[in-house]
């Protein structure tokens, strides 16, 4: 029986280790696919967890963004309703006061021509009234100008025809009547405009 050494045996085992490696040359090309193709998926499905995940963060960013431009369009569209309740409120305050500034020219120019009328009646009476009479006690006055003021004067013994100063003009005394005033007995002159007992032939200056 043949008897091997322990130096022996230790070169056997290299020679077992390179026959081992000579017969096992490694993984097969199948196999190398096959892990590649394991790692390829691996690494699809970490991208797409990873694209997932943005992309759910990105939908709530969007999702946030519609609703808060969604309150933004229905706060405008208040503003607007409001604006559009307010220039029509503005349009019919300006139809109203246009209304009343026309009545109030029509009514300025009525009284104009009332005062123009009654002058110019005044001025008749004046004219075909007699100058001397009795003098009466006037405590009012009808001024005439751009409209007929009923004035207070002092107590003034007037006749018809008489001229008569007041505020630096210089008036005649067309008619004396009484007061215009319910209640009150104080005699009224009616003046137009004119100097030393001649009226004025025109109007109101």
């Amino acid at each position: 029986m043949e008897m091997t050494s322990a130096d022996d045996h230790d070169h056997d085992e290299p020679r077992s280790g390179l026959v081992r490696r000579v017969l096992s040359p490694g993984p097969r090309p199948e196999e190398r696919l096959e892990e590649l193709l394991r790692d390829s998926r691996a690494s699809v499905e970490r991208m797409l967890r990873l694209g997932t995940s943005d992309l759910e963060a990105r939908e709530g960013e969007l999702s946030e963004f519609v609703r808060e431009l969604t309150e933004r369009e229905a706060r405008l569209s208040e503003a607007e309703a409001d604006v559009a309740r307010r220039r029509q409120d503005l349009g019919a305050v300006e139809l109203k006061r246009a209304a009343v500034e026309r009545r109030e020219r029509a009514v300025e120019a009525r009284e104009e021509q009332v005062a123009e009328l009654q002058e110019e009646l005044d001025g008749r009476a004046a004219g075909t009234a007699p100058a001397s009479g009795e003098p009466q006690q006037v405590e009012l006055a009808f001024v005439p100008g751009d409209r007929y003021r009923l004035i207070e004067i002092d107590a003034t013994p007037l006749t018809l025809g008489l001229a008569f100063e007041i505020e630096d003009a210089e008036f005649v005394v067309s008619r004396i009547t009484g007061s215009p005033l319910p209640g009150d007995t104080r005699r009224c002159a009616y003046l137009v405009r004119g100097t030393r007992g001649e009226p004025e032939s025109g109007g109101n200056s």
